[in-house]
């Protein structure tokens, strides 16, 4: 089995106004959950989207920060996907500036990263050599790519076009149980199969 390792890592600073300004956001009854859904659900899809299917997990789930909030704040994860390849993901909104994600891919004749939205093949003697740039998110949230922008011009396109090309509610249905899985082994402390919706 040739190997495949995806890391995924999201860096998110979350100041206590955060929570005090829309206390939604730290309850599991309006938010459904913490880092995971409301900042790093889109850094799972990427992994879904990389490495396939998902047999199960083992993860932590917890909070760092004292804010007096339900959800958590921190996450990691080991990812077993069915093609027999490992992922790592780890996300925190209690780091002390926002940072964009970054991906690496490691495979047995060659090693990739997504660093500030560049790909970069790694070379054997740690150099980078820059295969492609996406488009820069400017501002203050730059941090979020210009994937956003993209996928809603996609969708108004396919109004416009009286077509189906765009994200589908089901496209969403591994990152969502990805997350069901992760906060199940973060409370038990054990493996976790993904769970059926």
């Amino acid at each position: 089995m040739a190997k495949r390792f995806y890391t995924a890592t999201l860096f998110l600073c979350c100041f206590y106004d955060y929570y005090e300004s829309k206390p939604w956001r730290g309850k599991w009854d309006t938010a459904g959950g913490g880092c995971m859904i409301n900042q790093s659900v889109h850094t799972l899809d990427l992994l879904y989207y990389l490495g396939g299917s998902v047999n199960g997990v083992k993860a932590s789930v917890s909070q760092l920060l004292d804010y007096g909030i339900e959800v958590e704040d921190t996450v990691m994860a080991n990812l077993f996907y069915e093609n027999g390849a490992n992922g790592l993901f780890m996300a925190t909104n209690a780091n002390y500036k926002n940072e964009s994600v970054q991906i690496s891919i490691q495979l047995d004749q060659a090693e990739f990263a997504i660093i500030e939205n560049v790909l970069y093949r790694i070379n054997p003697d740690g150099s980078r050599e820059q295969l492609a740039e996406d488009a820069k998110f400017f501002g203050s949230k730059f941090y979020y790519g210009a994937s956003h922008g993209k996928l809603i011009n996609k969708f108004y396109d396919s109004i416009e076009k009286d077509n189906q090309d765009y994200l589908h509610v089901k496209d969403a249905l591994m990152s969502i149980r990805l997350i069901d899985s992760i906060q199940e082994s973060g409370r038990t402390g054990m493996f976790a199969p993904l769970k059926e919706l």
